[in-house]
């Protein structure tokens, strides 16, 4: 029967405890709340009788619902729910809850019976401790004062018109050991046991009748203890295999004394057992964020007789005989999701699951809540994403692809406990990336991107999750950088007049500034004797280049963003009275890259930029005189933190020079940042090669060796130690910018 939850028909009354002191009553509270929602997500079903069922939640609240119209009651937390089903009753109406504590002057029990509103109070002070219950008939042990509890006797408790029925169970062997409850049916209960004398170790089982309070033992035996299950027809219990390792049912026939034995291929450890006509069904206890791809976590229901198995449900985690011989099982189902079942047999007495009610959780893994940016602008914070997947215990992969490259950053995760890692997934599936750009070969390209994340289940348990979207890559155009990635790219040209490109990299695993290798821009460029890197000047994605020929004509080439040029345009004559160009940065303050030039007479001239590419300098402006006591000088950016561009100059000792950048097409007075530095052939202010925020300098010395100078932001102390990079500008080259 499935339960219609549409609805919830007519008041309830609630069960409530009664409080009648030490004796026994019964009471018919006030009706208090209903609600008309599914078990919770990770809820057990413990129970289940004729008109209703009783569920557990993650917080151990009880909570009875019944078929007829899906209302459910809650009876909040039970004490020791945790032991088995009939700890709060089995195959009835009845939820037996205790109160107080075992061995307490208060230790009671009240049955609720959920069909009538009834709640019947029975006392067992300290002389008894409560062991379990079916229908109506409560089960205690003895507590003696100052000793262990004494199963081997068990008292059967009833209450019929207010009077208190105590019996004693009868036909265990004397003196029997480590004596339990388990699996019931309607009358009837097993209890297992051990020899007395210590003859043997092995569980021995025998079946109690509850109307007549005798014990009869059967001929099942395990060698440790093992889930039962009970119906009119069998007993049976499931254990380990000793030959393979893997757990087997035993099904003994309660009429002719026969024992079967099935083998299974699942894991004894934590296993469930019911019976259902003549099918045991079997699995082990398994929640979806439990288990390996390797093991079979199905439920599965095999004939007492012999035959192949079925799978009922995908997995299952716990189940409750009902009066009728059906079980109620809360599993699922790729179908139909994770919910409570019924299995009952169908018209050819083979047992077959229905949906009772569900949890609205599917059985495969899905997408609870995102949170991914639609724009990384990656020069001003790393892109931080965030996926929240119903569950962690999966093996994710996490792919970012650019749309327009097709160049691809791809994670491959597994469920761990590191929040503070750049990428990784925590066990409740919290996935998270914080990037910076790096891919698994170079810098991302700016433009268009998607995400992909794919989630196999590493049970198996349902099929993988794939989702996706779409953000975009955005940088501040970066002085040089050809590519459109936001790393620093080098142009070196070699005596044939070849001009080649090298895109650097930033590693996070690696500090070291990387290549991509070198890539052919074109040849001809032997015409030009300058060239320089003047960042972006005409309002385009990509950094620009101008280039003097041997006739002092300027020549502009415009960066397309994919590392190649367009078409020359002439930017005017007469730039061979300058002995050096340099344009890296805004040295006037107003957003526009501007390039400044030395002449012979030692004078540095400032030339702004327009922002337009057909006229890319205003007329030039003399800055000062004094210049030619150096024989390199460098725009480098904002190295130091102020409010604009500044600029490194070597003298001919060998000591490097800064002069900051006033933002006024100036510069204040110089500071000596250090000595030595006479063993570079060429200075590059690179722009931010770390993805640090930095600006950062090259320098290349007489072998090639190219080293990198990170920024520190700190006009004291500008430049860090040096490190070796993994470029090299040989012989081969005969200019670098």
């Amino acid at each position: 029967m499935a339960i219609a939850l549409a609805a919830v028909a007519g008041p309830f009354v609630v069960p409530a405890a009664a409080d009648s002191g030490t004796g026994a009553g019964t009471s018919r509270p006030d009706a208090g709340s209903l609600s008309n929602v599914a078990p919770a997500a990770g809820s057990e079903v413990v129970m289940a009788g004729a008109s209703g069922f009783l569920t557990s939640a993650p917080d151990n609240s009880l909570r009875w619902t019944r078929y007829a119209d899906g209302s459910t009651v809650d009876l909040g937390a039970g004490l020791q729910q945790w032991r088995t089903t009939q700890h709060l009753g089995s195959v009835s109406d009845i939820v037996v809850l205790e109160r107080g504590f075992a061995g307490a002057p208060d230790d009671r029990v009240e049955l609720h019976d959920m069909s009538t509103g009834e709640v019947t109070t029975i006392a067992l002070g300290s002389r008894l401790v409560y062991a379990g219950a079916v229908g109506s008939t409560v089960l205690a042990c003895p507590y003696p004062s100052g000793g262990n509890v004494d199963c081997g006797h068990v008292h059967l408790l009833s209450m019929a018109d207010g009077v208190l029925t105590e019996r004693q169970v009868t036909g265990l062997p004397a003196g029997a050991r480590s004596v339990g409850l388990f699996a019931s049916a309607p009358g009837s209960l097993t209890m297992a046991f051990k020899d007395p004398t210590g003859a043997d170790d092995d569980v021995h089982y025998a079946v109690l009748d509850l109307a007549s309070g005798v014990a009869t033992q059967t001929h099942l035996t395990t060698p440790t203890w093992a889930v039962t299950a009970l119906s009119p027809a069998y007993l049976a219990s499931m254990t380990d295999a000793a030959a393979t390792g893997t757990a087997q049912v035993s099904v003994e026939d309660r009429h002719t004394g026969v024992v079967t034995r099935i083998a299974t291929h699942t894991a004894a450890s934590d296993s469930l057992v019911g019976l259902v006509g003549d099918w045991a069904l079997y699995g082990t206890r398994n929640p979806l964020t439990w288990g390996s791809a390797d093991a079979d976590l199905s439920f599965r229901a095999v004939p007492v007789k012999g035959g192949p198995s079925r799978k009922i449900l995908d997995h299952a985690t716990s189940l409750a005989p009902a009066p009728d011989g059906s079980l109620l099982v809360m599993g699922g189902t790729v179908a139909h999701g994770e919910g409570v079942y019924r299995i009952s047999a169908g018209a050819d007495g083979a047992p077959a699951a229905e949906l009772v009610v569900g949890t609205g959780q599917p059985l495969g893994i899905t997408l609870v809540s995102s949170n991914v940016p639609a724009v990384a602008a990656l020069d001003v914070s790393p892109w931080r994403a965030r996926w929240q997947l119903s569950r962690g215990n999966a093996e994710v992969t996490l792919t970012l692809r650019s749309s327009t490259t097709g160049v691809t950053e791809k994670d491959f995760l597994y469920p761990s406990d590191t929040p503070d890692s750049r990428v990784g997934m925590d066990t409740t599936g919290l996935l998270h990336i914080d990037w910076d750009g790096w891919t698994n070969s170079s810098q991302a390209p700016n433009g268009d991107w998607t995400w992909h994340v794919t989630a196999k289940p590493l049970n198996g348990l349902g099929p993988d999750l794939s989702v996706g979207g779409t953000f975009r890559v955005t940088r501040h155009p970066a002085p040089h950088d050809y590519t459109d990635n936001g790393s620093p790219d080098l142009l070196a040209r070699d005596p044939s007049g070849v001009l080649w490109r090298e895109d650097t990299y930033h590693n996070p695993w690696n500090p070291q500034l990387g290549s991509t290798g070198r890539v052919k821009v074109g040849g001809g460029w032997n015409i030009y004797n300058r060239m320089a890197a003047v960042g972006n000047i005409a309002g385009g994605s990509a950094g620009d280049l101008v280039a003097r020929d041997t006739s002092g004509v300027l020549w502009l080439y415009l960066g397309t963003g994919k590392g190649t040029f367009a078409t020359r345009t002439r930017i005017g004559a007469g730039w061979n009275a300058y002995t050096q160009l340099t344009g890296m940065g805004d040295l006037s303050g107003d957003g526009r890259a501007d390039l400044v030039a030395r002449d012979r007479a030692g004078y540095l001239w400032l030339y702004k930029g327009t922002g337009n590419w057909k006229a890319p300098y205003a007329a030039r402006t003399r800055i000062g005189g004094g210049w030619n006591t150096y024989n390199q000088i460098a725009a480098v950016g904002n190295i130091a933190g102020g409010s604009a561009g500044d600029l490194v100059a070597r003298d001919t000792s060998g000591v490097l020079w800064l002069y900051l950048g006033t933002g006024k097409g100036t510069f204040a007075a110089r500071t000596r940042i250090g000595a030595g530095w006479n063993t570079y052939t060429q200075l590059i202010g690179i722009g931010d090669s770390d993805v640090d925020g930095k600006f950062d300098l090259l320098a290349v010395d007489r072998d090639g060796s190219a080293w990198q100078y990170r920024g520190t932001g700190n006009t004291n102390a500008p430049f860090a130690k040096r490190e070796l990079s993994s470029l090299f500008f040989a012989q081969t080259y005969n200019s670098v910018a």
